[in-house]
C-alpha cells in the first residue's frame, strides 16, 4: 500500500485527501481516494501521478464523513473518473453505504471499516492491520489533558483501537502520525478514562 497525501487548495478550507495505490500499480488494486475535499482540487495532481498503466487514476472514493470539507467535492470528481463513491450514510454521490466491520479493498490490501459516531454520526475509520495504518478522519484522537466530558462509547472505541497495531495515522486535518501513533492513542484513553473517573464540575 502507497499513501500518497494530496495537496489542498489553499484558498478555501478544505481536508486532508489521500490516495491510496498498491506497491506495483497492477491491474487488480484498487486505486482509492480517501475524502475528496471541498472541491476538485486534487485533480490535477492526481492526474500527474503514476497510477497504473490501462487504469483510472481513481477507481474507488471512501467518504470518512459527510462534512463539506470532506465531501463536497464527491460530484466533481465523480465526473472526472467514473469511480464509485462509499460512505457511510446514502448521500447525493454515493454508490455504496458501508458498515461497521465491513472490509473494502484500497491499493494492494484490505482495510476494516470503524464505525467512530463522535465527530458526526456518519464517522468512519479505515484500518489496514496488514499495514498498521489507521485513516481517522476528524475523530480526535490527540486528547492531551484529563478536563474533558467524554461518552461511554467513546472511550470503549478508543479501548478497541488501542487494541489494534497501529504504526501510522492519516487524519482529516493534521499532519500524518508516523512515530508514536499507537502510543498517543493509548495516552488519549488514558485521559480519557481520568476524565471519566473524575468528572468536571
Amino acid at each position: 500500500m502507497r499513501v500518497i497525501p494530496l495537496k489542498k487548495n489553499p484558498d478555501i478550507y478544505s481536508c486532508n485527501s489521500y490516495l491510496i495505490l498498491g506497491e506495483w500499480n497492477r491491474l487488480w488494486d484498487v486505486n482509492t481516494l480517501v475524502d475528496p475535499g471541498t472541491d476538485g482540487y486534487v485533480i490535477e495532481e492526481i492526474d500527474q501521478l503514476s497510477t497504473g498503466c490501462g487504469k483510472r487514476a481513481v477507481e474507488k472514493v471512501i467518504l470518512t464523513h459527510e462534512h463539506f470539507d470532506h465531501a463536497g467535492g464527491i460530484l466533481e470528481i465523480k465526473r472526472h473518473y467514473n469511480c464509485a463513491v462509499y460512505a457511510f450514510k446514502a448521500l447525493e454521490g454515493v454508490d455504496g453505504v458501508v458498515k461497521d466491520g465491513q472490509k473494502l479493498c484500497m491499493g494492494d490490501r484490505r482495510v476494516e471499516v470503524i464505525h467512530a459516531p463522535f465527530h458526526s454520526n456518519d464517522s468512519i475509520c479505515l484500518y489496514c492491520a496488514d499495514e498498521g495504518v489507521l485513516f481517522s478522519g476528524d475523530l480526535p484522537l490527540r486528547i492531551m489533558q484529563s478536563n474533558g466530558s467524554y461518552p461511554v462509547e467513546f472511550q470503549e472505541l478508543l479501548t478497541r483501537l488501542s487494541r489494534l497495531r497501529i504504526d501510522a495515522i492519516y487524519s482529516g486535518h493534521d499532519k500524518p502520525l508516523k512515530k508514536s501513533a499507537a502510543e498517543t492513542i493509548r495516552c488519549s484513553l488514558a485521559n480519557v478514562r481520568e476524565s471519566m473517573a473524575y468528572p468536571q464540575t
